[in-house]
């Protein structure tokens, strides 16, 4: 009695009925079982390979990309939408981070919602985060990319902003630093040079003003401690105005 057989539908063979797959209404040998078809890499469905989507990475059913996945808008790699970022929260282009930090390294002027992960320098428990407003020098990303290489030739110390209050320029920010740190290790002398030799002024202008920013931990261990901690009205950088 001969063995039972069937004829894949890909192939058009025949085999053992024991080496038939069946695969989306189709009987299917194993080799072709193999080599046409194939499993997402998010859900694990089995897949036609002609449906499935992905990079050279990733093998994704086309429901998996739609919901889970977005392309890069600089480079077009695939990148799980919750590890795409946004140069500012009303961006609707995602990035991948090796072209999101190549852009935010080249961007001059960020907008005013702009905030990065801060980055702390400096050996302390009171860190203290500037905004210079400059103004009268333009509001130009060419001019920030100046200033910033020069605050940033070491570390990145600084980065700048569009401030809507300014004429004609524009905000410096640094990162959170010790008042040492601030003192001995950040450029200040160097980039306020810079800025002043390309026509920027700061306290001579009406509009500018200068902003500290002091983490509340410093200010006590509990809330309580934090909002009653007394500042002098003399001291209190958070809105003076420099003349």
């Amino acid at each position: 009695m001969s063995a039972e057989t069937f004829v894949c539908s890909i192939c058009g063979e025949e085999h053992p009925v024991d080496e038939c797959f069946l695969f989306d209404d189709s009987e299917l040998c194993q080799d072709c079982y193999e080599s046409r078809t194939c499993t997402c890499d998010h859900c694990g469905d089995r897949i036609w390979n002609d449906d499935a989507c992905g990079d050279e990475t990733h093998t994704l059913c086309r429901t998996c990309e739609e919901r889970y996945y977005g392309h890069c808008s600089s480079c077009g790699r695939l990148v799980d939408l919750d590890d795409l970022e946004y140069l500012s929260e009303s961006d609707c282009e995602g990035y991948c981070e090796d072209r999101y930090n190549r852009l935010v390294r080249e961007r001059g002027i960020h907008s005013y919602c702009y905030k990065p992960e801060p980055i702390f320098y400096g050996d302390g428990s009171r860190f203290l985060g500037v905004e210079l407003e400059i103004d009268d020098g333009g509001e130009s990303n060419d001019n920030a990319a100046q200033i910033q290489n020069v605050g940033n030739r070491k570390h990145d110390h600084i980065y700048i902003k569009h401030d809507g209050s300014l004429e004609d320029g524009m905000e410096i920010v640094t990162h959170p630093m010790t008042l040492e740190y601030h003192r001995q290790e950040m450029p200040w002398q160097e980039v306020l040079q810079k800025a002043v030799s390309m026509g920027y002024l700061s306290h001579q202008c009406g509009t500018c003003g200068l902003h500290v920013h002091v983490n509340r931990s410093s200010l006590g261990d509990t809330y309580a401690e934090q909002v009653s901690t007394p500042i002098p009205p003399e001291k209190n950088l958070r809105h003076h105005q420099t003349r």
